[in-house]
């Protein structure tokens, strides 16, 4: 009988490790990774291997079922104290990273006209704390916050999850929504590049001026959602070596503009939304791979529908036992039915693009990548001087980097990306530096 993954092992501690996909005697979760349960690698860790392994796949984390059993010490279970059947006293890990980003344009001003500034800045990216824990055998919860959402605090995830077994398990609350690859592993310290994808913004990371009229990016991350989520794994073959995920979810829905920056308690509508995720994975010995799929169905506002589906896969290879070579990418299109204005007329604005990301061990401590993004974003009839046409603003970026693993707790990272834009917007250049410490 397989025993369920205890959620300690998910404290945000494990920034700055290589993590790649799910081991198949360690992870048994599917309702955010359908197929693996990390994804996100940041460097080679340069303490004990050993150490590092403990952890390794245990991120990303969205639902935690967990189960540490261990060894009763007490009769009574009551006090939260001590330990009885299963330890519930609260675990609590953090992460806090900031940065230097420096933008700079190849001209000197957008299409309308208007000056386009140089950006040199230092900021405050994350400062996320975690606390979680266990109830019972099958009960765990999980509270994730941001000390420094927009300069204000804000809760990323609060929810409770009762496991059934390895193939079932539901959770109540705020969550990350389990749409495509990147959304779950989009909390700090889980992804190894600076910037994240075109497709997905954040408060750290905001787009550059573009095209106006046109929509931003495809959804704000961490994206999370009020509502139910269930999933599970299920393993076939010799050794397990098939591993079959699933995730369902049932949640408020997320607003029209689906990439703004705050987190919302309230629920603006009496639509809802509805997805889910499937996945596939081959366990190997030194090569794993996975392939998913996503959908979405949200009715943000009444008669109106927000429809996305995502492809994404990756594969992983095991040069040695601390030297791996990982290939992901992504593929996206959303379709968000708007009502007529008077800057636009009724249709459906469309968000669409993609991404590849190859990350590879150098040495001990040391990390490269590269990363190539696409984003579409359409707009149908906007008015544009006193007419109206469609708009479509494209955009392309090249980045690359390293990733320094200095010491146990701390990550620092350096990074150059060149940014095509469109519509007469000047293309830039953006070199940024992280430091990355967790507790």
């Amino acid at each position: 009988m397989r025993r369920l993954l205890p959620s300690k092992v998910n404290d945000l501690t494990l920034v700055g490790r290589w993590r790649g996909l799910c081991p198949r005697r360690i992870c048994r979760f599917g309702w955010a990774w359908p197929g693996l349960a990390v994804l996100a690698l940041a460097t080679a860790a340069a303490s004990s291997p050993a150490a590092w392994a403990q952890d390794f796949a245990a991120e990303p984390v969205t639902v935690t079922p967990s189960v540490a059993a261990i060894t009763p010490t007490a009769t009574n279970d009551d006090d939260w104290d001590r330990p009885g059947e299963v330890d519930r006293r609260p675990r609590l890990s953090g992460i806090v990273e900031a940065s230097w980003r420096s933008t700079v344009f190849a001209g000197g001003h957008l299409p309308d006209g208007k000056p386009v500034e140089d950006d040199h800045t230092f900021q405050m990216d994350h400062a996320h704390v975690k606390l979680n824990g266990d109830l019972s055998a099958q009960l765990s919860w999980e509270i994730i916050a941001c000390l420094t959402h927009m300069n204000e605090f804000s809760v990323a995830t609060a929810h409770g999850t009762y496991a059934w077994s390895t193939a079932l398990q539901l959770s109540f609350g705020r969550f990350l929504l389990p749409f495509g690859q990147f959304n779950v592993r989009s909390l700090p310290g889980n992804f190894t590049t600076i910037s994240r994808p075109l497709l997905y913004a954040s408060h750290d990371d905001r787009p550059l001026a573009l095209g106006v009229g046109t929509p931003q990016r495809f959804l704000f991350t961490p994206r999370d959602d009020t509502g139910l989520l269930a999933g599970g794994n299920l393993w076939f073959g010799p050794d397990d070596v098939v591993q079959v995920s699933w995730n369902a979810y049932f949640t408020n829905g997320i607003r029209p503009n689906s990439d703004t920056m705050s987190r919302f308690w309230d629920d603006n509508n009496n639509g809802k939304q509805a997805g889910g995720r499937v996945g596939v994975g081959w366990n190997g010995t030194s090569l794993s791979a996975n392939l998913a799929g996503s959908y979405l169905w949200d009715r943000y506002d009444a008669n109106l529908d927000l429809v996305a589906w995502a492809v994404d896969g990756v594969v992983a290879w095991n040069r040695s036992p601390t030297r791996r070579v990982t290939l992901r990418g992504e593929v996206v299109s959303s379709s968000r039915a708007i009502a007529a204005t008077t800057e636009l007329l009724a249709g459906d604005a469309g968000v669409s693009g993609a991404y590849a990301t190859l990350e590879a061990d150098l040495a001990d401590g040391f990390a490269a990548f590269y990363q190539f993004d696409y984003l579409s974003r359409r707009t149908p009839r906007a008015k544009i001087d006193e007419t109206f046409a469609d708009m479509v603003v494209r955009q392309q970026r090249h980045l690359a980097g390293l990733a320094w693993t200095v010491a146990q707790h701390l990550v620092v990272k350096g990074e150059y990306a060149w940014i095509f834009n469109a519509l007469g917007t000047p293309d830039a250049h953006r070199v940024a530096i992280q430091a990355a410490a967790n507790f």
